[in-house]
């Protein structure tokens, strides 16, 4: 039995699999011919990431998240034959740390006002984002419901209405923000990518399945308890999540670029 400190924490589970999904996504992708079922299950990916970074606590934003994102995102540039690419989602997840703090602050002070204007404000920057940074608004919209996920289990409220109990309230508003986030996001998936009839069903119901994982997280302690070689890997990709992204999306984007053959177009 793990000292405490050692102990696998719920978070360290979602990371784990937000990083074979994402593995999975970009294998579809650089490696294979039709990559659209691995782009089915990769794009699950993004959703636990903006997810995570909006349930946190912590303002400091990590300065190397910010270069990394940069060489990510020139990476990519160069593989396009040096075109405009939207900046990695490292960037976009550091701007997130950064105004979490305030976005909270509103949501203090003025309960559901706050998320309605919040929302309507990233449904309406839905296309100019997705230029200016990797999965645009609707990563946003993910990363909103963590942060009121968070206070929901935490037990405060997020807005207050007559007649509500706090308790009620906070569990109505990430609802709210977890189907929002959801069905955003799935219009914006399929913008992009047009899945085929059977694969949006199955996106759909894995992204069904996700939101209600979502929506039942709260951070501590894993009630699964796994051998310790296993917990010591899942542990591990729980501290150094973002930091193996970068290695894995850095090394498809060079092995395709340096040794083109490998990419099946």
């Amino acid at each position: 039995m793990g000292s405490p400190s050692r102990a696998v924490d719920e978070t360290d589970w979602l990371k784990a699999a937000a990083i074979v999904l994402v593995s999975i996504d970009h294998f579809g992708y650089f490696f294979m011919e039709d990559g659209r079922w691995w782009g089915v299950f990769g794009r699950l990916a993004a959703p636990i990431f903006f997810f995570l970074v909006g349930y946190a606590r912590t303002p400091t934003v990590p300065f190397h998240w910010i270069w990394l994102g940069i060489i990510l995102t020139v990476l990519e540039s160069w593989n396009a034959d040096w075109a405009w690419v939207a900046p990695n989602i490292l960037l976009s997840l550091a701007f997130i740390r950064f105004a979490r703090p305030f976005v909270e602050g509103l949501v203090e002070q003025c309960g559901w006002a706050a998320f309605v204007v919040l929302v309507c404000g990233l449904v309406a920057v839905l296309p100019p984002a997705a230029r200016c940074v990797d999965y645009g608004a609707e990563g946003w919209l993910w990363a909103l419901f963590g942060l009121y996920q968070r206070r929901a289990v935490d037990g405060r409220p997020a807005a207050r209405p007559a007649g509500a109990s706090s308790l009620t309230n906070a569990n109505l508003i990430r609802f709210v923000a977890c189907v929002t986030a959801a069905l955003v996001y799935l219009w914006q998936e399929q913008e992009e990518f047009s899945f085929p009839r059977v694969h949006l069903a199955v996106f759909m119901l894995g992204l069904a399945a996700q939101s209600v994982c979502l929506c039942v997280f709260r951070r501590g302690p894993s009630r699964l308890k796994p051998p310790e070689r296993v917990a010591g890997v899942v542990r591990f990709i729980g501290r150094h999540t973002l930091e193996i992204y970068a290695i894995q999306l850095a090394g498809s984007e060079l092995l395709v670029k340096l040794l083109p053959s490998l990419r099946i177009e």
